[in-house]
């Protein structure tokens, strides 16, 4: 099964330039821990929760503050074409909790997080336990 076939929400951006209390709103509106920073299609970043609690609120950074000199830079992608078992050795390997899908050129397609797979996983056992269990 294809990557792009288990992302499971849209993925919300926010522009390098735009400032990190509109990365806190845009998080809370959408209820969402991470967005992707994008410059046109591209994917350039990431920023989470995680990075406003320790670079913004933690160096006492003021509201105002560019996305672009907290957030997370060159972050980890997998191509949407990728398999399951790339996805899982991907996550193992860059040690994160999100991946970032892009298509064949490199333009952001969605965003896929570690609890995601697990809920998947979860299911997909659930499944098999049942054909078993007949």
């Amino acid at each position: 099964m294809p990557v792009r076939d288990l992302i499971r929400r849209k993925v919300v951006v926010i522009e390098p330039d735009d400032t990190v209390k509109l990365a806190a709103q845009r998080m809370e509106d959408k209820m969402v821990g991470s967005l992707v920073v994008i410059e046109g299609d591209r994917p350039v970043g990431i920023i989470t929760d995680r990075d406003l609690a320790l670079r913004v609120i933690g160096r006492e950074l003021p509201p105002d503050t560019p996305i672009k000199e907290v957030m997370t830079r060159d972050p980890i992608t997998i191509r949407e074409d990728a398999s399951f078992f790339e996805l899982t050795k991907t996550f193992r390997e860059a040690a994160v909790r999100r991946l970032i899908v892009v298509d064949k050129d490199g333009k952001l397609v969605g965003l896929i997080s570690i609890d995601d797979t697990m809920e998947l996983l979860t299911t997909e056992f659930a499944n098999l336990i049942a054909a078993i269990r007949g």
